[in-house]
């Protein structure tokens, strides 16, 4: 009996070790829960992976990815880390980390740790297209360009690379250049919602504020998550003066993101374009928080704007009574005072700046301006002013 419960133990050891499985064994079975949707299974199966064998770097990339697309970069950060302490020469870990880097804010470190990818293979067009993002956002326009058509070269299907060219092209002003890569970026994927974003984007530099909406639309159709989008629509409805559609689409953006300093600026300039100083300041505020330097004029207004000392208010300047009639029957059926006075106005200084005369004192104004102006209620349209230079139609801000 003895002997037979030994060979029972050794033969259940023997089978134990026939059925053990290795750590790139339990990986690909996460890469396939991934594949379904079960995140969770598959974070489960990735940490076995890790505890199987410490040193298997891809478990502890797979695993970073996970937290990464989930917003999670600091253990992103931490999950690439190890894969390269165990794997120093793995060139995905290299890109990976650098896109985590990137993904808090670190451009510097994403760039070298990009580089460090290319250096170990240098025909790796991910990393290219990468590096170009990364340059970008450090103002590197002309390497930004290159390592975007090196990533295009290596890989010509490359709709990302396509798109990230079309950034570039954005931001140095060839407009019709940017639009050309965006549309073959949606020529090889249509549903690449930041392609459709960044071509919505393109038509609103470009002046086609309705067309920007509609694509703007179809990129949130495709990812109702993505704040860009909501912010780059918000702008948007900004440029079309729908002041009241923009600051809903900006307030969706800081409802997903909350830290999102971008999007906390540019809310700051839609509450100021409705009167609205004290959430224009508390945006700003939080914009700076965050980490981006708003423009001291800016700032410098918004004191002021505060400050119950100053009035604010726009102008319009036209030649005839039968002028400033129309003006007044345009504002009433909805035209924007803005695009009016840059259309209509006589006023060489203010109409430029849609009429807007910035910030004054009670007394610093000729009389009969600033009574018409304290007499008129704040967004509301005086009634008309009459001196030598024509007839005067102001619009009270403050």
């Amino acid at each position: 009996m003895k002997h037979f419960i030994l060979l029972s133990t050794l033969m259940l050891f023997c089978f134990n070790n026939a059925s053990a499985q290795t750590a790139e064994e339990i990986n690909d079975e996460a890469m396939n829960l991934i594949a379904q949707g079960k995140i969770n299974e598959a974070i489960e199966q990735l940490q076995k992976a890790i505890s199987t064998d410490s040193t298997y770097a891809k478990s502890y990339v797979n695993l970073g990815f996970i937290f990464y697309t989930s917003g999670m970069q600091e253990q992103a950060i931490s999950l690439y880390a190890k894969a390269l302490q165990v794997d120093p020469d793995s060139p995905i870990a290299h890109n990976n980390l650098g896109a985590a880097l990137l993904a808090a804010g670190d451009y510097r470190q994403a760039i070298g740790q990009y580089n460090a990818a290319l250096k170990l293979d240098e025909n790796y067009p991910e990393a290219h297209n990468n590096l170009s993002y990364a340059l970008h956002a450090v103002g590197a326009y002309e390497l930004a360009m290159q390592e975007a058509q090196k990533a295009i070269e290596l890989k010509p299907d490359y709709a990302r690379a396509y798109n990230n060219l079309g950034i570039v092209l954005n931001s140095t002003g060839k407009y019709a250049e940017a639009e050309a890569n965006f549309k073959k970026a949606l020529e090889l994927n249509p549903n690449l919602g930041v392609a459709l974003n960044n071509l919505g984007t393109n038509y609103r530099l470009q002046g086609n504020f309705d067309k920007s909406v509609e694509l703007h639309k179809q990129a949130l159709a495709v990812d109702t998550l993505n704040v860009e989008t909501y912010n780059s629509l918000g702008l948007t409805y900004m440029n079309q003066g729908k002041l009241d559609k923009s600051i809903k689409a900006l307030q969706k953006a800081l409802k997903m993101l909350p830290n999102y300093a971008i999007a906390h600026n540019n809310l700051s300039y839609a509450f100021y374009e409705v009167y609205n100083y004290a959430m224009a300041m508390q945006h700003a505020s939080a914009a700076e928080r965050y980490g981006l330097k708003v423009t001291p004029d800016y700032m410098e207004n918004l004191k002021k704007a505060l400050n119950p000392e100053y009035l604010r208010a726009r102008h319009i300047l036209v030649k005839t009574q039968t002028d400033a009639d129309a003006i007044i029957a345009a504002f009433s059926k909805g035209e924007n005072f803005t695009k009016l006075a840059l259309e209509k106005s006589l006023d060489k200084n203010t109409a430029p700046k849609g009429g807007d005369l910035g910030y004054f004192k009670k007394g610093d104004m000729v009389q009969s301006f600033e009574k018409a102006i304290q007499n008129t209620k704040i967004g509301k349209i005086s009634t008309i002013v009459k001196t030598d230079l024509g007839y005067h139609i102001f619009q009270r801000m403050k």
